[in-house]
């Protein structure tokens, strides 16, 4: 738990004023444009923890991505929780002791490997929505009391695409992955996480130890229509 408070300090302090992200040298090589960086997202599954990153440049990086994320009615709904070293560990432990309660004895086994798969990583990133915002935006708001749940779900899917986004662009993998609801309790125990937030996804990520996959694209009539 002195790691994780750690990295809380890390996640709670503006320390952005004394530490910048390192910008690519445009005279070198040739500057991406931001649908480059976009492309260079996907699922990676075969993960490492061969990264030459500290673990204070990977939080700022996560922490100013979630910043820079829209919000209905700037809400600033997200809440994030980074694990790293023994926690993140702890994490994954705790996803096979719930997925070995909730699943056939048969199916356990390929169930115990892909978590295993995700342990392999050098962290995880757990995306939360504080419900407790939400309420308040509610009783503020009436007339859109049923939208603000909604709303809620968009700021959270795209503080997870924008993390997901930047961790692809420093050069690491990284996959998304859903075993909440059935984790919620056990991990808020571990970590004292607040009964207000609510677990929406886990992106696990570290080096890629494996050959990055194809993008599969579909076809565009399929996926667009343009009008004049």
């Amino acid at each position: 738990m002195a790691l994780l408070d750690k990295i809380g300090h890390v996640l709670t302090a503006d320390i952005t004023k004394e530490f910048k992200l390192k910008k690519k040298n445009i005279d070198q090589e040739v500057e991406a444009s931001f649908v480059d960086q976009l492309k260079k997202r996907r699922s990676i599954y075969e993960l490492g923890k061969k990264v030459h990153y500290s673990q204070a440049y990977l939080a700022e990086l996560i922490q100013e991505s979630v910043r820079s994320c829209p919000s209905a009615y700037n809400s600033q709904s997200t809440r994030i929780v980074v694990l790293f070293g023994e926690s993140h560990q702890k994490f994954w432990d705790i996803v096979k002791d719930v997925q070995r309660k909730n699943v056939a004895s048969y199916i356990f086994e390929g169930v115990a490997l892909k978590i295993d798969q995700c342990a392999a990583g050098l962290g995880t990133v757990l995306f939360y929505e504080d419900q407790a915002v939400i309420q308040q935006l509610q009783k503020k708001v009436p007339l859109s009391a049923e939208d603000f749940p909604v709303w809620s779900e968009q700021t959270s899917g795209m503080a997870q695409f924008a993390v997901w986004t930047s961790i692809a662009d420093a050069g690491l993998g990284a996959c998304l992955q859903h075993y909440n609801p059935h984790i919620d309790y056990a991990v808020a125990e571990h970590f004292g996480i607040s009964k207000q937030w609510l677990l929406r996804a886990q992106l696990v990520f570290g080096s890629i130890e494996g050959q990055t996959p194809e993008r599969l694209e579909s076809e565009d009539q399929d996926q667009f229509r343009i009008y004049e």
